[in-house]
């Protein structure tokens, strides 16, 4: 995902419509279908800018695509529990958003390509890996939704746009993956939002439950939240729906890669993110086989 070959993913691009199409068949590949009603993976939409508060170099309009795969469930088919990570990143330094942030470190020679592997070619992984994992259960009970999202940089656009096609009386839970492959001190991932569900506990007795060697508290509760992340991520307008829904992420908010140049494939922590990924199934597995509903507080 994070190959110069997408061109940092600018939502909107020719690249971004590529990176889709490569999601779309990895989803395939794992066994997960297009969702009803639908006849393919990929679902457009049409982005407009006017009014927003960043200022971009692509058109006032530009087409762009969610991608959606699904897990029936056996018996509680009606029941979703949807797993999410955003795709898209900023592009290169001739055709990009600005962010209105300062950049971040000093980019190699003749570099101009945002890769975004952090941000989030790793929460992509982690979604593609979910679905082949729930893929070969047999225990999943309710329905699993697993969307890949563009727009996220501009301000949550494909999120907020697929968040209005679903009941909030139908869906457990959200879980959202974003920028999970460079860790903080602790080398444990956290949970933006930890004080609006018990998901957290939830997470952490079903793993304690199936792999010990993690730890009680594997998962952390909000690192930064004077960062208000659990507002910037695409939870959240399915929160604002009245839906649990929450994100992990293991870096900081001030990473010093976030939205650099560097931010490239060799900057990541891949033992670390192997063991964040596994620890995600096995904890989510609380939620696929019916056992557990979050209560919102």
């Amino acid at each position: 995902m994070s190959a110069d070959s997408f061109q940092g993913r600018l939502t909107g691009t020719m690249q971004a419509a590529q990176a889709a199409t490569f999601i779309s068949e990895q989803f395939k590949q794992a066994g997960a279908a297009p969702i009803s009603g639908n006849d393919g993976y990929l679902m457009p939409f049409e982005l407009s800018y006017k009014n927003n508060a960043f200022s971009f170099s692509i058109p006032y309009k530009a087409k762009s695509l969610n991608v959606v795969a699904a897990l029936p469930g056996h018996s509680k088919p009606k029941e979703l529990v949807i797993f999410s990570a955003h795709f898209d990143h900023i592009g290169t330094q001739n055709y990009t958003i600005r962010t209105k942030l300062p950049e971040n470190g000093k980019p190699e020679s003749g570099d101009e390509i945002y890769n975004g592997a952090n941000d989030n070619a790793s929460g992509i992984s982690a979604l593609i890996h979910l679905a082949r994992y729930f893929s070969q259960r047999p225990n999943n009970e309710r329905t699993l939704i697993f969307i890949a999202f563009s727009g996220e940089e501009e301000g949550l656009l494909g999120s907020k746009h697929l968040a209005e096609g679903f009941d909030p009386k139908v869906v457990t839970a959200m879980v959202n993956m974003d920028m999970i492959g460079r860790p903080v001190d602790e080398k444990k991932p956290y949970i933006t939002g930890d004080d609006q569900s018990n998901l957290i506990a939830l997470f952490n007795k079903r793993l304690t439950e199936m792999a010990p060697q993690y730890g009680e508290k594997y998962f952390q509760g909000d690192r930064f939240p004077n960062e208000r992340l659990y507002l910037r991520s695409d939870n959240y307008p399915f929160a604002r729906k009245g839906i649990t829904a929450h994100t992990i992420m293991s870096t900081s908010p001030n990473d010093p890669y976030y939205h650099s140049l560097n931010d490239e494939w060799e900057t990541l922590d891949y033992p670390f993110m192997a063991d964040v990924v596994k620890a995600i199934a096995m904890a989510a597995t609380c939620l696929t086989d019916g056992s557990d509903t979050p209560k919102k507080y």
